[in-house]
C-alpha cells in the first residue's frame, strides 16, 4: 500500500546535484557559497556608499518587487539552457536594491549586521570542515559562534534587552534560511549553476510564501487531512 509522505517532494530537475559524486556536491556548496558571500559583502559596501534615507517601506517594496521580477524568469524560462546565464546575470541588480533597502533597514535600527555574523561563520565553517560537510551539523556550530559572537558586541555595545533578541533571533532566521534553502537548492540546479543558484539564495524567499500553498494541495489531494485527529490518542 501506497502512503504519501506527510510533506510533497521537492522539485527536481534531470541531472541535479543530488544525482552527481559526493565531491561535486561538496565543490558545488563551496562555490555557491563563496558567490552568495561575496554578492553580501558588495551590499554592505554598495550600502555604506549610498546616502541614508527614512523611506524603508517603499524600498522594501521596491526590492521586493525586483526580486519578483528575477523570480518569475526562472518560472517563464524553467528547464532552458539560456535560464542559468540570465538568472546569473540579475545578479548586481539585486545586489544594488539590497544594498539600498538594508542602508534604509539599518538607518531605522533594524539589526541586520547580526545577520552577516551567521552568514560569515557558515562560509567559514563550509570552508574548514573538509569532506565532513552537514547542513544540519553546519547550522548549529554557526549559530552557536555567531550567536556568541553577537552576544558579545551586544555587551561592548551596551544594547538593551530587546535590541539584544532582535539581533539574535534575526541570526537564526537568515542562517535557517540560508541553509535550508542551499540543501534545497542541490534538487534545483546543475553542477555548473552555481552563479544561478547563489542568486537563487537572495529570491528564494517567494519560495517559503508558496510552500504552505503546496503543503495543502499536498495534503487534499492524498487526503491526508483526514489522518490527522485532534482527538486524544489515550482515551478509552
Amino acid at each position: 500500500m501506497y502512503v504519501p509522505n506527510y510533506i510533497p517532494e521537492p522539485e527536481q530537475v534531470p541531472g541535479n546535484l543530488t544525482t552527481v559524486l559526493y565531491a561535486q556536491r561538496l565543490q558545488f556548496i563551496r562555490q555557491t557559497l563563496r558567490r552568495f558571500v561575496g554578492a553580501v559583502a558588495m551590499i554592505v559596501g554598495v550600502g555604506m556608499l549610498v546616502p541614508r534615507t527614512g523611506d524603508t517601506l517603499r524600498l522594501t517594496i521596491e526590492l521586493l518587487v525586483c526580486l519578483l521580477l528575477v523570480s518569475s524568469i526562472r518560472t517563464f524560462s524553467r528547464g532552458t539552457p539560456a535560464e542559468p546565464k540570465v538568472t546569473a546575470y540579475t545578479l548586481p541588480i539585486v545586489i544594488g536594491f539590497f544594498a539600498v533597502a538594508s542602508r534604509a533597514w539599518t538607518t531605522a535600527g533594524f539589526p541586520t549586521w547580526s545577520v552577516l555574523v551567521g552568514i560569515a561563520c557558515f562560509g567559514i565553517y563550509a570552508s574548514l570542515c573538509g569532506r565532513d560537510f552537514s547542513f544540519v551539523g553546519g547550522y548549529v556550530l554557526s549559530l552557536i559562534f555567531s550567536s556568541v559572537l553577537i552576544s558579545f558586541i551586544m555587551v561592548e555595545e551596551g544594547m538593551t534587552g530587546p535590541r539584544s533578541a532582535q539581533a539574535l533571533l534575526w541570526n537564526a532566521g537568515g542562517l535557517f534560511y540560508l541553509v535550508y534553502d542551499l540543501a534545497a537548492l542541490l534538487s534545483r540546479r546543475r553542477p555548473n549553476e552555481s552563479w544561478a543558484a547563489s542568486v537563487d539564495l537572495f529570491r528564494d524567499v517567494f519560495n517559503f510564501l508558496g510552500y504552505f500553498p503546496r503543503v495543502m494541495i499536498h495534503w487534499n489531494r492524498h487526503r491526508i487531512l483526514g489522518d490527522l485527529s485532534l482527538e486524544n490518542p489515550f482515551r478509552t
